[in-house]
C-alpha cells in the first residue's frame, strides 16, 4: 500500500482525537475542575494526547490489516475530579459527552467545507479532498463508537449521569464487564451494522449539500 493514504488517515485521526480530548478538558474546566487544563490537555497538539499503543501502533495495525479502510485507536484519558462539579453525575456526563459531540461537530464542519470547495470541481482527487473525506469518516466513527454505553467508553458515563441513583449504582457494579461486552460487539460486527447506515446517511446528505451549493 502507498504511504500517503496512511499519512492522510493518521493526520485526520490525530486531529480528531486532539479535538475530542480537548473538548473533555475544556468542558471540565468550564464546569469547575481545572485538572485537564493544568495538565495541558486543552490543545490541538496531538503529542499532549498520544498514547504510544492506542494512538500510534493500533491505528497503523488496523489500517494495514483492513487494506486502508479502518483507522482507529484511543488517546490518554483526560483526568478530572467529578466532585469539583456542582452535580458530580451530570457534570461527568457533560464532560464525557463533550468528546463525541466535538467529533460530530467536526464531521459536520468538514462536510460543509467539502461541499463548498467542491463547487468548481478542482478539489476532486486532491489531497485536500481526500483529507476532508477522512475527517468526515473518522469523526463520525469516533463519535458513534465513543457513545456506545459500555465502560470505558464515554457513552457509559453519559448514561450513568442520567440514570436514577440506585440504577447508576447497579450499573457501576457491572463496569468490569464493559470491556468484554465491547469486544463482543466489535467481534460480532454489531458496531459495523450500526456504523454503515449512519455513514451512508452522512454521505447522502453530503451529496445533497454539494448539489444545493452548486444550485
Amino acid at each position: 500500500m502507498e504511504a500517503l493514504p496512511l499519512v492522510l488517515s493518521l493526520g485526520a485521526f490525530a486531529l480528531s482525537l486532539s479535538v475530542h480530548e480537548s473538548a473533555h478538558a475544556w468542558t471540565a474546566n468550564r464546569l469547575g475542575d481545572p485538572t485537564g487544563a493544568a495538565e495541558g490537555r486543552i490543545t490541538l497538539n496531538p503529542i499532549a494526547h498520544l498514547d504510544p499503543i492506542g494512538s500510534i501502533l493500533l491505528p497503523i495495525v488496523l489500517w494495514w490489516g483492513s487494506n486502508g479502510t479502518v483507522v482507529f485507536g484511543y488517546a490518554k484519558p483526560v483526568r478530572y475530579n467529578a466532585y469539583a462539579f456542582r452535580n458530580p453525575a451530570l457534570g461527568s456526563a457533560a464532560v464525557a459527552g463533550a468528546g463525541p459531540a466535538s467529533n460530530f461537530l467536526l464531521a459536520g464542519v468538514s462536510a460543509v467545507v467539502l461541499a463548498l470547495v467542491a463547487v468548481d470541481g478542482r478539489i476532486q482527487g486532491t489531497l485536500g479532498h481526500d483529507f476532508l473525506i477522512q475527517m468526515v469518516l473518522v469523526n463520525v466513527t469516533l463519535g458513534l463508537f465513543n457513545l456506545l454505553p459500555f465502560p470505558p467508553l464515554d457513552g457509559a458515563t453519559v448514561l450513568a449521569g442520567f440514570l436514577p441513583r440506585s440504577a447508576a449504582a447497579r450499573y457501576a457494579r457491572v463496569e468490569g464487564l464493559g470491556l468484554i461486552v465491547l469486544l463482543v460487539v466489535l467481534q460480532t460486527g454489531l458496531f459495523d451494522r450500526i456504523l454503515s447506515p449512519v455513514l451512508s446517511w452522512t454521505f447522502h446528505r453530503l451529496y445533497d449539500l454539494v448539489r444545493l451549493v452548486h444550485g
